[in-house]
């Protein structure tokens, strides 16, 4: 009987988790998929929403489908060209695509952004994404001080 009661407990340590894993990310998919239906459904409604194409960005970045996101955040700022967010949005998403000089530039509109707003904490996350970028596409740097 105890080893019965064993085999039970180490089922339910190693494999009921697992179980619950695969459920966890199909409820995931779902929700995201649901998220990206959702915020196309309100675009269609009321094309001059920002928030809502700002909204399906996000719903894209968490699938993974940058190409969307990126369009999607492209659309935003057709709205609301001022919104630093955005543009910090959209240098990760080209960051993701390996886009550096994309990358680069945005996030450099970002900063500049939270800097008129006085936003000092989004000033340092900005420096620090710059700093990283500046570190991965060393050839676009490299360009952008010969233009100065």
């Amino acid at each position: 009987m105890r080893k019965l009661y064993g085999f039970l407990f180490l089922i339910l340590i190693f494999v009921v988790p697992v179980w619950g894993g695969e459920t966890d990310f199909q409820t995931f998919l779902k929700s995201a998929k649901k998220k990206i239906q959702l915020q196309k459904e309100i675009i269609e409604q009321d094309p001059l929403d920002f928030f809502s194409y700002f909204e399906l960005g996000l719903a894209y970045l968490k699938l993974g489908r940058h190409k969307e996101e990126i369009l999607a955040y492209k659309e935003a700022l057709i709205l609301n060209p001022k919104s630093a967010q955005t543009h910090y949005n959209l240098g990760i998403a080209y960051d993701h695509l390996q886009e550096g000089n994309k990358a680069i530039y945005h996030m450099q509109v970002s900063q500049d952004l939270y800097v008129v707003q006085r936003n000092h904490r989004k000033i340092r996350t900005t420096q620090r994404q710059l700093k990283r970028f500046y570190n991965r596409y060393p050839e676009e740097l490299r360009a952008l001080n010969q233009e100065k």
